[in-house]
């Protein structure tokens, strides 16, 4: 188990070529695995903070480009989300979605992010607690709709991940 997590960091090194931006990973790989070491399933509620900060920067960063933010429904406002992490973040190739009446179905293609996940998942973090995309969705959508959601279920394979949420 200790190779698969070397290779793991490996990987993150051999495919992020920003040092600085290893270096954030890195910290938010640390933060979380030892935030999950001390709060366990409580501390799901602290990386909600960081979807809702997520969202937030989409929300402040197209205002000030001036780009077009319809939220006015979820299925709009999941659009607009796409758009803006895959589009202008490059978070993925590409990301396929489902909204339905009680939650949402991504598909996220060669997430860029993957390694932290997969990191957290070695040691034992659910990618429920970590994951950006699942986190950012969901605030996005119970700012949207009114309703609380959780991450019902993430399954990962090679950087590409189903990811459903629902409301609670």
């Amino acid at each position: 188990m200790a190779e698969d997590k070397n290779e793991t960091l490996v990987a993150l090194l051999r495919d992020q070529p920003d040092p600085i931006n290893v270096l954030y990973a890195a910290s938010l790989m640390g933060f979380t695995k030892g935030l999950w070491k001390v709060s366990g399933e409580g501390s799901g509620g602290v990386t909600r903070a960081f979807g809702e900060d997520l969202w937030y920067l989409i929300k402040v960063g197209s205002k000030m480009l001036g780009e077009d933010r319809d939220t006015s429904n979820p299925e709009k406002a999941i659009e607009f989300f796409d758009n803006y992490l895959v589009g202008r973040f490059n978070v993925a190739d590409s990301m396929d979605y489902k909204v339905t009446d009680d939650g949402v179905e991504m598909t996220v293609n060669n997430c860029r992010v993957h390694h932290y996940t997969d990191y957290l998942e070695e040691y034992g973090v659910p990618r429920s607690v970590g994951c950006p995309m699942a986190l950012g969705c969901a605030a996005m959508m119970e700012e949207v709709t009114g309703d609380p959601f959780i991450v019902d279920s993430i399954e990962s394979k090679d950087g590409n991940s189903k990811i459903v949420l629902k409301k609670f």
